[in-house]
């Protein structure tokens, strides 16, 4: 946690003398201009964003459904051998105790190995959304004339912003924008080889 917080003290010290150094040099012939986006919002908001979270979505319903015919399983297991239990002689009775007992640590297993798979899925779509999205700010920085777009006021990195440096709204319009063409192209594509 103290890591955390001086990475943020970091980060707020250099910003802050980032920014002094620009506005406070009059030979800089250049307008210093800054931005910042919500990353979260853009997730939620984006239609990319919307098409990662429901990609995620049903990854992770279709490894629950693994993982719930496993428990099936189990319970089918469980219910035979109380229902049977008085009528099993012990060695048998204790056979079977062993196979459930095996079965549920399987199936502990593959529910671990299955959150990990989850996980790191999870972290793939993201990594790609990112550097989908910082592309886009930097083309957005570079067309609209940004010396430094920052990343989530919520992070307690910036105590005070204007809202017209809000570049959120902007962002996810350019994102919706991009995949709308990149569907559209896919689309033609798809057309032409069908044809």
């Amino acid at each position: 946690m103290k890591i955390s917080m001086f990475k943020k003290v970091l980060f707020t010290a250099v910003t802050g003398l980032a920014l002094y150094a620009f506005t406070a040099c009059p030979a800089q012939s250049e307008e210093f201009k800054v931005g910042f986006v919500d990353a979260q919002k853009v997730l939620d908001e984006s239609t990319l964003g919307k098409q990662v979270r429901d990609s995620l979505n049903d990854y992770v319903k279709s490894r629950q459904k693994i993982v719930d015919i496993e428990e099936q399983d189990l319970k089918r297991l469980e219910e035979d051998l109380s229902k049977q239990g008085a009528i099993l002689s012990p060695d048998a009775k204790q056979e079977r105790e062993e196979q459930l007992q095996r079965k549920y640590m399987e199936y502990q297993k593959k529910v671990g190995e299955l959150q990990k798979e989850i996980q790191q899925r999870r972290t793939e779509k993201l990594e790609e959304f990112n550097k989908n999205v910082e592309k886009i700010v930097k083309v957005l920085g570079e067309k609209e004339g940004y010396s430094m777009i920052l990343n989530n006021p919520a992070s307690n990195t910036i105590i005070y912003s204007k809202p017209s440096l809000d570049l959120t709204d902007r962002l996810i319009q350019e994102i919706d924008k991009n995949q709308s063409k990149e569907e559209k192209d896919n689309k033609d594509t798809k057309d032409k080889k069908d044809n």
